[in-house]
């Protein structure tokens, strides 16, 4: 009898241990259930994967933050020791930490139930338990969770299924992969916090691809240009990239490089591989010293071609970090400490990259392609070429171009100094887990001082902002600084962030975005009558400003008709004039000084 009682205690205590080896059946996913021809819901998703949760102590389910429209935006969190759940056991754990992300276009939803699929194979039925010796995984089913709950039939017109899917932007109309940098939106804000506490070793976005039409079910782009630090670069460009491929071949789905055409559609002139500005994913990611892999699965395929496809990288993704785990560790980390002494020794000569040129001309490499024939018409419709693909494929080496140089730089400072009372900026700061103090007192110092010349802004908005451009001039000044004024140090790893959101030259910069409009409104004014005095003051016995207002009244027709604008000349050149206008607010300190510092 007392052997009996101790044997239902141990059944109804332990239920995990008994059913821990469930068949695939037990656990199908919405989309295989369908025949393949669906995604589920935001509910449906994470019932499934709380479903798998409760009887996996593999899985740990959390929230990363809250969508404008009030959804807790999922991460699931799989390994095989709950100590990883937490971030600072992960990173102490000597396993890789990569994070998957999906459903950033949220009607680009193929990794989602790739994840799904993966996840069970994982920690349910173990058929793929080996993928977790080494790795800690971060999977993000669901980023655009407003835009994913936008469901319909109709949301992506290029798109061969699911039958139903999200939308592309958030329910505050924004494209999220446009948003790494200026970090408008909570769902950015809560992913910059999560990947700042985490910092993965690797990132993986999972998405689909317009375009043109082709063979391939799977294309990709990975940064591996000297933005990417020399360490990482190498692991990348000798491990990581001739194994994806390898193992990729092997199991029947080739990869090509994601397709951008050389010349506007027409492929047999070959495709490129340029440098994107880092407010797309996978290349902010590179601004933190780690590689990222863009997935883009083909549009024209059947969905469940897409879904499978992306799990079988994923899959292979992550068996090849597991097969070099301690070499991509020690890559990272050596990056991290190699970027804290370039701003440590920072003194003003030493050059990052800002943004890159590509070489189109003769020098390239080349790609086996496998694509489909196509004709080329004259279309009474558009008035434009229309093009038109067959089904008769070809296969072919074609010109794939991959040189890039830096097409502008800037030397890093020792510091950025930036005046307390723009909490805007500061915020961003924030959200990047950027890590600033404060001057104690009021302090002179010596600086590097940018004024703006011509600028101008979109007409048209662009990512709910107004972009702008502009010509820079720099100048050294001595300038007291007040006390809680803001400085940055340049000595951490996350540096070339700084610069990218600091240094109005680089492609993302917070001042390109409109955080400074402000600066550029012109707040006092004066009189006609008092300026036409003013003018005449000013041109008594001044030969070289009356040379150079004859000159502007020649070469600019439309200053010349403006009667504002002509006395205007006089204002700005007046010692009324606002000294601060078109001034950047933000200055550079190239020496080590020492400051009054404090939290």
């Amino acid at each position: 009898m007392k052997r009996f009682t101790s044997l239902i205690f141990i059944l109804f205590a332990f239920p995990v241990l008994l059913f821990s080896q469930w068949k695939k059946d037990d656990f199908l996913t919405p989309f295989e259930e369908s025949d393949y021809l669906t995604t589920p819901r935001f509910k449906e998703t994470m019932e499934y994967f709380h479903k798998m949760a409760k009887v996996s102590k593999w899985i740990h389910l959390t929230s990363i933050g809250i969508t404008p429209e009030g959804r807790n935006i999922p991460l699931i969190i799989v390994s095989k020791d709950s100590r990883d759940f937490n971030f600072r056991g992960a990173q102490n754990s000597g396993k890789a930490i990569i994070l998957i992300q999906s459903g950033i276009h949220a009607g680009e939803i193929d990794g989602k139930d790739a994840t799904m699929m993966l996840v069970r194979d994982m920690c349910i039925t173990k058929e793929k338990d080996f993928l977790l010796d080494k790795t800690v995984l971060l999977f993000l089913p669901i980023f655009n969770l407003d835009g994913h709950e936008r469901f319909g039939k109709f949301n992506r017109i290029n798109q061969n299924g699911p039958v139903e899917m999200g939308w592309r932007t958030t329910s505050q109309n924004i494209n999220l992969n446009r948003d790494y940098m200026k970090a408008d939106t909570p769902e950015m804000r809560a992913w910059l916090k999560l990947y700042s506490a985490w910092l993965p070793d690797f990132f993986v976005d999972c998405h689909v691809t317009d375009g043109a039409d082709y063979q391939h079910v799977l294309t990709y782009s990975m940064n591996t240009s000297e933005l990417l630090p020399a360490p990482v670069r190498t692991w990348v460009n000798n491990f990581f990239l001739p194994s994806i491929r390898r193992e990729m071949d092997k199991a029947g789905l080739p990869l090509s490089p994601y397709v951008f055409m050389k010349t506007d559609r027409n492929i047999y002139n070959g495709l490129t591989a340029g440098v994107a500005p880092p407010r797309f994913s996978t290349e902010y990611v590179v601004l933190q010293n780690r590689p990222g892999l863009l997935i883009e699965t083909h549009m024209l395929k059947d969905y469940k071609s897409r879904v499978f496809g992306t799990y079988t990288l994923l899959e292979n993704i992550i068996r090849t970090i597991s097969a070099n785990t301690s070499m991509l560790r020690l890559a990272v980390r050596t990056a991290d400490e190699e970027t804290k002494i370039m701003g440590d020794t920072a003194n003003g000569t030493q050059n990052i990259p800002l943004t890159f040129s590509l070489n189109t001309d003769s020098t390239h490499d080349s790609i086996f392609f496998r694509g489909y024939t196509f004709k080329e018409e004259h279309s009474d419709i558009s008035n434009d070429t229309w093009i038109q693909y067959t089904d008769a494929p070809f296969e072919k080496n074609i010109p794939w171009y991959t040189i890039t140089k830096p097409a502008s730089v800037v030397s890093l400072p020792k510091y950025y100094i930036i005046p307390r009372q723009w909490r805007s900026v500061l915020d961003v700061l924030d959200a990047h887990g950027i890590a600033y103090v404060h001057l104690t007192k009021e302090t002179a110092i010596e600086a590097e001082r940018y004024t703006f010349t011509n600028p101008k802004w979109n007409e048209r908005p662009y990512e709910g902002r107004h972009p702008m451009s502009f010509e820079l001039k720099k100048e050294t000044i001595k300038k007291i600084f007040a006390s809680g004024s803001v400085v940055v140090p340049l000595n951490v790893r996350n540096a070339k962030v700084i610069v990218g959101l600091l240094e109005p030259s680089a492609p993302d910069a917070l001042v390109r975005w409109g955080f400074f409009d402000a600066i550029f409104e012109q707040k006092e004014y004066g009189e006609d009558y008092v300026l036409e005095k003013l003018a005449r003051e000013m041109l008594k016995d001044n030969s070289p400003l009356k040379k150079e207002f004859d000159e502007k009244l020649k070469s600019d027709s439309a200053f010349a008709k403006n009667s504002y604008e002509r006395l205007n000349f006089f204002y700005q050149r007046s010692t009324y004039w606002d000294e601060q206008k078109d001034v950047y607010p933000i200055v550079r300190i190239v020496e080590k000084i020492q400051l009054p510092l404090g939290k």
